[in-house]
Formats: C-alpha cells, sequence, structure tokens
C-alpha cells in the first residue's frame, strides 16, 4: 500500500460496503446489489463499462481470505475463505469509515461501479480497464483493506492468488491490525471475560493483539466491598460514550453482570444495539441478550441438572432473574447449519477438511423462538407490521439434537433490533486449551471457525427501515 495514498474525494458514505444480500456471484460491472452501507454514486468511478467489448478488459482475480492468513506464522489450519466479501474497483480515493459504533444500513450500490461479491470458496473475478492504477477495496463488516494496483493490457490476467499452502495474498486478505494510513481498518471489539472460557486463544491464533484499542478484555467481576464496587463491565455499561466506542462486544460464557438488570445500564445497552452495535453471547452469558430482548427467546432448564431445579421452560415471561435458565448438563450434539451460503463455506475443504460438524460443551437449550420488534415498517397492512414496528422471529443459523426432547433445536440465532445485531449460541464459542506456548500454532475447532464467519456476517448491513 503506498503510504502516501490520499483518501479523499468520496464521503464515508461511499464506504463500509459488505453484501446485505445473497449474490456472491462472479460477475463484471454493474451488479448493482442492494449492499452495506453507506455507499452513494461516485462520479469519478467507471461508470459507462457496458459497451465496452470484454476482450479489451483487464482481468483481475483471487479469493479473499480471513485475518491472519497472510501471517507466515499462522496454522494452515486457520485460514479461511471469506464469502461474501465485497471487492470494488476506484479509480479515486477513498474515505475512512466512521471508527466507533455507527448505522450500517444497506443502500444499493451505484451504478457503473465495477464490484462483485465473492463466492462461498472467497473466489472473485472482475474485469477491469486496462493499463490504468487504481483503489482495490477488500472488505467483510467492519474488516477492509485498500490497496493501490497497477492493471496491465487488454487480455492481462493478475492473479492474486497465492500458492497452495502458503499465506494468502496481503492485497486480497482481511486486516488483524487497525494502519488507515496503510489501508487496513478493522472494529473496535470489546470482549467480557467470562469465567469458563477464554477467547484470547481463538483472537491470537488468527494474529489480534489484545492492544487495549482495538481489542480489549473486559473483567465482569467486581471486587470485593460492601457494596462491592463496580466491575470493569459494569463501568461499560454504565457508560454510552464508552460503549459508543465499540463495534462489537463478545460475551463469553459466565459474563453475566448484575447491572444488566439495572434500568440505566440495560438501557445504554439496548440503545448501543439500537444505534448500530454487534452484540455476540454465548450460553451461560445469555442474560445479556434475555434482559433486553426476552421476547426473542425461551430456554429449557432440565430436572436433575446439577445446581438446577428443574423448572422446564423459562425466560420468555420474566426477565427479572439472572442465570435462573442456564441449564448444568453439557452435551455435544451434531451441528446442521441452516443458511447455505454457511453449509457452502463449511463444506470447504480449508475450512472443515472433510469432517462432520460438532459443536463441543452446549449447555443451555433453547426452547422456541419468538417474535420481537426488529426495526420500523412503513406499511401497517404488512404482516408482522404492528403500529410502525416490524417483529420477526430470530434467523437461526445452526440446529442440533438437545436433551429434554429438544430434537432439531436451534443452537445459534441472531435477530435485528434497528441498526444492530445479537447473536447468541449454547455451545461455547472456545472449548479447548492451546496446547502450545505460541498461540499461532493453535488450531481453531470448528465453532471458533463458525464464531469468526458470523463475527464478519453480522458486521454486514441492516435494513432499519422495513418497506412494505
Amino acid at each position: 500500500m503506498n503510504k502516501n495514498l490520499r483518501l479523499f474525494l468520496i464521503p464515508w458514505m461511499m464506504l463500509t460496503l459488505v453484501a446485505c444480500d445473497d449474490s456472491s456471484k462472479k460477475t463484471g460491472f454493474n451488479s448493482n446489489n442492494v449492499n452495506n452501507t453507506n455507499n452513494v454514486n461516485n462520479l469519478n468511478n467507471l461508470n459507462n463499462i457496458n459497451n465496452v467489448n470484454n476482450t479489451q478488459m483487464a482481468i483481475i482475480r483471487g479469493r479473499v481470505w480471513s485475518p491472519g492468513s497472510d501471517d507466515p506464522m499462522v496454522d494452515d489450519n486457520n485460514r479461511m475463505p471469506v464469502p461474501g466479501a465485497l471487492v470494488a474497483i476506484y479509480t479515486s480515493g477513498i474515505d475512512a469509515p466512521p471508527d466507533g459504533n455507527y448505522c450500517n444500513e444497506c443502500v444499493a450500490m451505484p451504478e457503473g461501479l465495477p464490484h462483485v461479491f465473492t463466492d462461498a470458496d472467497g473466489a472473485f473475478e472482475i474485469l477491469i480497464y486496462p493499463n490504468t492504477t487504481y483503489n482495490l477495496l477488500v472488505q467483510k463488516g467492519e474488516f477492509r483493506r485498500v490497496t493501490q494496483i497497477n492493471v496491465g493490457g487488454p487480455g492481462e490476467v493478475m492473479d492474486l492468488n497465492s500458492p497452495a499452502g502458503m499465506p494468502s495474498n496481503v492485497m486480497t486478505t482481511l486486516p488483524n491490525f487497525h494502519d488507515p494510513g496503510n489501508g487496513a481498518w478493522m472494529p473496535r471489539i470489546a470482549v467480557i471475560k467470562g469465567g469458563y472460557e477464554d477467547m484470547s486463544i481463538m483472537f491470537e491464533a488468527l494474529g489480534f493483539a489484545y492492544d487495549g484499542a482495538r481489542v480489549i478484555e473486559v473483567d465482569p467481576a467486581g471486587a470485593f466491598g460492601i457494596p462491592p464496587p463496580p466491575s470493569e463491565a459494569d463501568e461499560l455499561l454504565a457508560d454510552p460514550v464508552e460503549l459508543a466506542k465499540y463495534n462489537i462486544i463478545v460475551i463469553t460464557c459466565g459474563g453475566a453482570t448484575n447491572s444488566l438488570t439495572e434500568g440505566t445500564e440495560a438501557g445504554n445497552l439496548r440503545e448501543w444495539v439500537r444505534g448500530g452495535g454487534k452484540l455476540y453471547v454465548d450460553d451461560f452469558s445469555y442474560d445479556w441478550a434475555e434482559q433486553n430482548w426476552p421476547e426473542f427467546l425461551s430456554y429449557y432448564q432440565e430436572a436433575g441438572s446439577q445446581g438446577a431445579d428443574g423448572m422446564g421452560v423459562c425466560g420468555d415471561d420474566d426477565p427479572s432473574s439472572m442465570g435462573i435458565c442456564n441449564n448444568w448438563t453439557s452435551y455435544s450434539p451434531t451441528g446442521y447449519p441452516q443458511d447455505q451460503l454457511l453449509t457452502d463455506w463449511l463444506a470447504l475443504p480449508e475450512v472443515n477438511r472433510g469432517s462432520g460438524i460438532t459443536l463441543q460443551a452446549a449447555w443451555n437449550i433453547i426452547h422456541a423462538l419468538g417474535k420481537g420488534a426488529i426495526g420500523v415498517c412503513e406499511d401497517d397492512m404488512m404482516p408482522d407490521c404492528i403500529d410502525g414496528v416490524y417483529y420477526a422471529e430470530p434467523k437461526v443459523w445452526m440446529r442440533g439434537d438437545a436433551p429434554s426432547n429438544h430434537p432439531n433445536a436451534p443452537m445459534t440465532v441472531s435477530w435485528n433490533y434497528y441498526c444492530g445485531k445479537i447473536l447468541y449460541t449454547v455451545y461455547h464459542t472456545h472449548s479447548e486449551s492451546g496446547g502450545s506456548t505460541d498461540p499461532k500454532q493453535y488450531q481453531l475447532i470448528i465453532q471458533e471457525k463458525i464464531m469468526m464467519y458470523l463475527i464478519m456476517e453480522i458486521q454486514t448491513c441492516t435494513k432499519p427501515n422495513i418497506i412494505g
């Protein structure tokens, strides 16, 4: 990346771009898909390409890869293609996206902008005017890389693929660091450290640094005292300005905090999501999803579970108590993906190596899905539109057989809340110890790969306004 490349001319609304539909096909120009986000027409960017004979064009092809795939120290098992990523070509500079939480709305791609969305295997191919210098943008959610490229003559192919078994090309790899001066952006992530799960191993295996800026770890456990002083998680929830610094909050198992039941703190979290925040919650930390959004999920607590009272169905009426729906018996079901692009991605040899999908250390049980408010609608005659608000059930990403007569139960679900999204999974995201002094040599298990897939996926654009 040319360090002197200026980022200018295009408003920031041009650019936080990632597919919001499933139009991830190899194509040329004018794939005018609905896309995230903030994309307005740029008259400097190739608007009259349709009448050009394809034999006169140059070709760029390659595959987009997950963060860390370009690092030779990262284990080859952890290099994953990225489906549904945006690849776009600009003739002028590109403004930086907002830093911190914002509403990432879906808009139409500008007419004539050369762009494609990657296939399930991360592959893309794009036609471009020859003998020209461009800015190549590769992006999924808040992960974005911009590189200046010089395209060859008519019919020439710029192949950005690396040899098999080698680190991926930097130009087509999403960054695991934040350096806008060198064309690399990544989201701000706060990890609420649960008592039963260490997420740092997974992130460090992909080369992310817990640097206190882009990735921080927050402790939900308070110190001793009467009354006990607030924990770091309590302080985060109490401060809307601090919350607004982050695009994603990940809460691992056992990361609950009592301030979730407090009106001010719970309201701050709800408004952070409404404004565009992405909340990733796993198993025993379900209260992060339950306290503000109890209508979307009900849970089941088995009779005879260790430390539980076997209350059966719970969580759909009274969210006032913390942890009452946790089920204290572990199970490890076979997982069945419910989204076609995720299904195709999991079938890739680079992702799952031909193995089955076993979801290790599931604890809680989702009993049923319910409809909740996800956005504004403009037509009250629409089904599920009530007083201008649209209601829908969560999207199911993964299913599996759960105990107590819950076959084919939801394992991983997500729902929109206006501009933001909440994802909940019943199983541990990280379920193994590192086994190596070098975290980059730790091999991700399949559910950790699924988590990385979904962290990028829930960052894609949101439609807070549903039009009939």
